[in-house]
């Protein structure tokens, strides 16, 4: 029989959940991007008459919705200009990113931020500031000239392993260096228990988005201790990557609802 786990911290985050709450509070609204990166997620949206949009042009009558992830502070002063109802589910955890980003700023640091630059939390937090650094890995930061007074921050779903390494690098480049780990305590927490639960099995299933940042990190971080497969749905299992195996762990992205996850458990002890 096989034994299927579930981390202790998964699935969705408190500012996922709020996200969902206050769309659920509204009728049909037009949402600027994904709200959540989980496609099974918003096609259930999408059928309650939340539709997913990338740009508006003012026609539209529907109150518009800003993703829990936040957007470019373009974006805000456009759908003022439209006079467009605007429903804001930006996550009060990267809210929190942007008063870091901005104090640090005050204080007479030139930003870099760590985090990837194609993301839209990303971009966000960018818009709010002057010309900030923006770096996701090793190789980003050696290609980068760092002033003498630098401000690091980075995006919520930030790796904290990953964070911590490039720190010590960026420490030994600069003369005045002040660092604000704006990686949010849902993402450390489900860090720490994805990567106990990977140290006690014998397979990780890492469930949630292929473009879900936080989920890709999780997969990362599991890969490291046993071996792990990132998957969105329960009909991407393959019964073969169960053979010989008893001890089944099983993390999911802060985008993920239970729901799917449950279907995942259930196919894989039917695999017996």
């Amino acid at each position: 029989m096989k034994r299927v786990v579930i981390a202790d911290d998964q699935g969705f985050c408190w500012g996922v959940r709020r996200a969902l709450e206050i769309v659920d509070q509204h009728g049909e609204v037009l949402i600027l991007g994904d709200l959540i990166h989980n496609k099974q997620v918003v096609k259930q949206l999408e059928e309650r008459g939340k539709k997913i949009v990338h740009a508006v042009t003012g026609e539209e009558k529907k109150p518009v919705v800003i993703t829990a992830h936040g957007t470019i502070i373009g974006n805000y002063q456009h759908l003022e200009k439209l006079g467009m109802e605007v429903v804001d589910t930006t996550c009060p955890l990267v809210s929190a990113i942007y008063k870091a980003g901005e104090n640090l700023e005050n204080e007479g640091y030139r930003i870099l931020v760590i985090g990837n630059k194609e993301h839209v939390e990303v971009k966000g937090i960018a818009s709010r500031l002057n010309n900030p650094i923006i770096v996701n890995n090793e190789e980003e930061l050696a290609q980068v000239n760092l002033p003498d007074r630098l401000g690091v921050i980075c995006q919520s779903t930030y790796s904290v392993q990953k964070f911590d390494k490039l720190v010590s690098q960026i420490r030994i480049r600069t003369t005045d260096l002040k660092v604000r780990n704006t990686t949010c305590s849902p993402t450390k927490k489900r860090q720490n228990a994805a990567e106990q639960l990977a140290k006690q099995v014998e397979l990780m299933i890492v469930v949630g988005g292929y473009h879900s940042s936080n989920t890709k990190k999780l997969a990362e971080l599991t890969s490291q201790f046993v071996e792990s497969y990132h998957i969105e749905t329960s009909d991407q299992l393959n019964p073969e990557w169960f053979e010989g195996k008893s001890e089944i762990g099983i993390t999911s992205g802060a985008s993920t609802a239970d729901w799917i996850v449950d279907e995942i458990r259930q196919k894989i002890e039917s695999f017996d």
